[in-house]
């Protein structure tokens, strides 16, 4: 382990330093009496058994049953506090890595897939959480036995400790080789276990795609495929793990072999006691189950450490926004793009936009239209800043909208999208989603002018109907109008439509539009659209082609002229 792996579990074990310095001490006590067992043992044969001193037996066994009342109870209070310890550890770290995930840009979304995440979220923090607790624990315990009982084992013969001490070395050095091959053995199993996660997370998301397509065989086989990849990772390091353990508990039973037989012939020469060579085997049993169970718990310890790396490289990743710059107090709603050129960071090398230059002005409809990868949806994610840019201004109020915080941006920003995304609860905490501090009456306002009312209070539950998930349990008509209540609760001063109705059947898309004229009434609004029907009204039309803005004008300015890209999208979308 390097200094940053030791920093960062010192980072997230002193969080419960109280918790588990009482775990300690119980360890500490659960160790200290486990190692008295054989000193009473030699006691009561030296002592006892061999002069016949039948009237200390009771004595002699009644501390041995304290000295086993005192083991339990310690160790059951060390596993409660390093157990418990643990559990608080792993909420905390989840709480930290979720906090960390949602704060990051738009574009570590587009780097990494959402099962990934999850699986970092689920299996190695629970993988983080044995590591720095349970398994620390005995860990702990066991080395504490090993050292105390190789103390134990000087004091009752020298000669035979300095022999034991020479399989030290072969099993430090099995250690340090086996060691690295298990933490990345132990990586790469957690990393093909994500694969199989990003695999369930996209079919179970995606199911109506996949019945559509009667591929739900290739899925199972899909995953099925992942799985065997980190059984197969799996395996290996159980062998490993297995070749490691089976070393230590060699060398540590040759090792018994060995005192049997010296021992014996210092007993019979007199050298030892009965009592002394039978005090030494227990420790050395002691020191030997110990030895084994490190090297098991050395093989988890490094999957945790593997583990580790996982959730700690997301949780000191920095986004690039963060909350500097002033609070918006007051806006007006004009937005300028000044020679904007855009690329989204995983295609570097795609220029989307390409020296973009438009204005809107307070209260206007502007609209963009144009064929699919034009960038029209670029540049409605480039406004709420979702991405940074690579060159050109954007201007908010006339000032680099780069100077204000990008939060409070986003605050006076409504985006209504082609498919609203609803959260799996109810239709009021849905419009409520926008403003949480609102009151019934104000939700209740937002969905009769969303034209949502009707169908909400038709329901048994009205505003408590539960949406299902991303809203399954309601058409895409009414997802749509609780989305733009949500909006008109939220009251932004800047609005940007994308497709909002292309998805709909012509009665929804009616109730929709209406309820999308209430919401652009006295507010800057970008409508990304391809039905060219939906935007006969806007004040501005700008026809955008492979990232460039090729024509600008009205609608009846646009449509008069036969041979520009307006005329012939209208054309071909009423032909």
């Amino acid at each position: 382990m390097n200094k940053q792996t030791w920093k960062r579990l010192y980072t997230l074990i002193k969080t419960e330093k109280v918790f588990l310095s009482w775990g300690l001490l119980f360890l500490i006590l659960s160790s200290g009496s486990t190692l008295i067992f054989p000193q009473l043992t030699r006691w009561l044969i030296d002592y006892v058994l061999t002069p016949k001193k039948y009237d200390l037996l009771l004595p002699a066994v009644v501390g041995m049953f304290c000295a086993f009342v005192v083991m339990g109870f310690a160790g059951s209070l060390r596993y409660y506090f390093f157990t418990l310890s643990g559990e608080r550890m792993v909420l905390h770290l989840r709480r930290q890595l979720y906090k960390k995930i949602l704060a990051q840009d738009i574009a570590f979304f587009d780097a990494n897939r959402t099962g990934d995440l999850m699986s970092r979220l689920s299996s190695d923090c629970t993988t983080l959480q044995n590591t720095v607790s349970v398994n620390v624990s005995m860990a702990l315990r066991n080395l504490a036995q090993v050292l105390g009982g190789f103390g134990f084992m000087f004091y009752t013969s020298w000669k035979l400790s300095a022999l034991m001490l020479l399989m030290i070395p072969p099993i430090a050095l099995s250690t340090v080789f086996f060691g690295k091959k298990i933490r990345k053995l132990s990586h790469d199993f957690q990393a093909s276990l994500a694969e199989a996660s990003i695999v369930a997370d996209e079919t179970i998301s995606g199911i109506r795609t996949v019945k559509s397509f009667v591929q739900e065989e290739a899925e199972v086989n899909r995953y099925d495929s992942r799985l065997e990849t980190a059984l197969d990772r799996a395996k290996k390091r159980v062998k490993t793990i297995a070749i490691f353990m089976t070393v230590a508990m060699v060398v540590g039973f040759g090792a018994i072999s060995f005192v049997l037989w010296y021992g014996g012939h210092q007993v019979v020469t007199g050298a030892l006691s009965i009592g002394d060579l039978t005090q030494f085997l227990l420790y050395l049993m002691i020191v030997a189950i110990g030895v084994g169970s490190l090297g098991g718990l050395w093989g988890d310890i490094m999957a945790g450490i593997g583990a580790s790396k996982r959730v700690f490289d997301i949780i000191e990743l920095e986004p690039f926004l963060n909350d500097s710059g002033k609070n918006i107090t007051e806006l007006a709603g004009t937005i300028e793009f000044k020679n904007v050129s855009f690329s989204y960071p995983m295609r570097a090398n795609v220029e989307v936009l390409k020296s973009i230059n438009l204005k809107i002005n307070t209260g206007e409809m502007v609209a963009l239209v144009g064929p699919s990868g034009s960038g029209k949806t670029t540049i409605g994610s480039l406004i709420p800043r979702f991405y940074e840019l690579e060159s050109g201004e954007i201007l908010i109020d006339g000032e680099d909208y780069r100077n204000f915080n990008p939060f409070s941006l986003r605050e006076n920003i409504g985006i209504v999208s082609q498919e609203p995304i609803l959260i799996s609860s109810t239709i009021r905490d849905n419009i409520r989603y926008s403003r949480p501090d609102a009151s019934d009456e104000e939700v209740r306002i937002a969905a009769l002018a969303a034209n949502a009312l009707d169908f909400i209070e038709s329901f048994p539950e009205g505003f408590n109907t539960l949406v299902g998930e991303k809203g399954i349990q309601l058409s895409g008509g009414q997802k749509q109008r609780v989305a733009i209540a949500r909006a008109l609760l939220k009251s932004p001063k800047i609005l940007i439509l994308d497709e909002a109705t292309s998805n709909l059947d012509t009665a929804s898309e009616s109730l929709v539009q209406e309820a999308l004229n209430r919401l652009m009434t006295g507010r800057t609004t970008l409508v990304i659209a391809h039905r060219l029907s939906t935007i006969k009204e806007a004040n501005k039309i700008f026809v955008l082609d492979k990232g460039e803005i090729i024509q600008t004008g009205t609608h009846e300015e646009l449509s008069r002229d036969k041979n520009n890209l307006y005329y012939h999208l209208l054309q071909r979308q009423f032909s």
